[in-house]
């Protein structure tokens, strides 16, 4: 499928070793060495929300955009200044990680987000423009039984 897609910037090479530098000392040790195993590249899925507040000063109607970074697989919402740079990919539908959150708390999530940073805005009115999807890169990897998860 095509994709938006914020670049990979790391290589496989390169997140290896990233990977067993993450991997304590002694768990290497006591574990007899056991190697990474299963190193690919996933990718998560992000929406964009964009927010146009309408406030009214001095009696003339002024926009402003805020922009809501949500991240589907954990959840988690962050408010952005700029959207980040993408571009347009092809990848498997295999390689995209599912949400592990329901919709619902994604929903909350954002809702919580909006009134933690725009308290000052109770007043204007706060209207939902545009929703759309990109997606980031993720090398994964397996190791004694526990996934771990780099940026790519």
């Amino acid at each position: 499928m095509l994709v938006n897609l914020i670049e990979v910037k790391i290589s496989e090479k390169e997140a290896l070793k990233s990977l067993l530098k993450k991997v304590p000392l002694l768990s290497k040790v006591i574990q007899f060495n056991n190697s990474i195993k299963d190193l690919k590249l996933k990718y998560v899925e992000y929406k964009i929300l964009k927010y146009k507040i309408n406030k009214i000063e001095n009696d003339i109607l002024k926009s402003e955009y805020r922009i809501i970074l949500l991240n589907t697989y954990t959840g988690h919402a962050k408010v952005i200044d700029d959207v980040p740079s993408t571009v347009k990919r092809y990848i498997a539908k295999d390689c995209v990680e599912k949400s592990k959150i329901n919709d619902c708390i994604l929903k909350s999530n954002v809702i919580e987000e909006i009134e933690k940073k725009y308290r000052k805005y109770d007043n204007e009115k706060l209207i939902l423009s545009d929703v759309y999807s990109i997606y980031k890169a993720y090398w994964t990897c397996n190791y004694n039984g526990k996934n771990i998860f780099l940026d790519a």
